[in-house]
């Protein structure tokens, strides 16, 4: 007998699968636009409500009783702003995130004729978080596709 075939195996350890079945579709992979316009908006929030109370806590805006309802919307829109980043991170409400992220830029560009550098800056980066949303629409729609019937699931036929 020679040395050449000894040892050789000529079918796998594991199990074969069957050849005409397809793969399972995969969830594609989070863009990482998506992670940095999540990002963004998560971040900036949470600046934002930390200027807010540092704001509200001293200054005019403690003793002026016609700020209160100002803080108290500022503080409604960045943590609704916290929580549109979250979901898009996860996936979700993309037509409620856009809506939302539009209203952000809209206010930011009012905030712009102040003269305020850091509202130019906020009204920039979500406008990019906008049109992230916008270009990325088809990752916030995949689905697997259906399962296919099994042999289980299969009618019987009679005839």
């Amino acid at each position: 007998m020679s040395r050449r075939f000894e040892g050789a195996i000529s079918t796998p350890d594991d199990q074969m699968t069957d050849s005409w079945l397809l793969p399972e579709p995969s969830q594609p992979r989070r863009p990482p636009s998506i992670e940095l316009a999540a990002a963004i908006l998560i971040v900036g929030a949470i600046t934002d409500i930390l200027g807010t109370l540092a704001w509200a806590s001293g200054g005019t805006a403690a003793t002026d009783p016609g700020a209160r309802p100002i803080l108290g919307l500022l503080l409604g829109l960045n943590v609704l702003t916290v929580i549109v980043g979250v979901l898009i991170r996860a996936r979700r409400a993309w037509l409620f995130c856009i809506n939302v992220v539009a209203v952000l830029v809209f206010v930011e560009l009012m905030a712009i004729p102040d003269g305020s550098a850091i509202a130019v800056l906020l009204a920039m980066l979500d406008g990019f978080v906008f049109i992230t949303l916008t270009r990325q629409r088809a990752w916030f729609d995949w689905r697997p596709p259906p399962a296919a019937l099994d042999s289980t699931d299969a009618p019987a036929d009679d005839a």
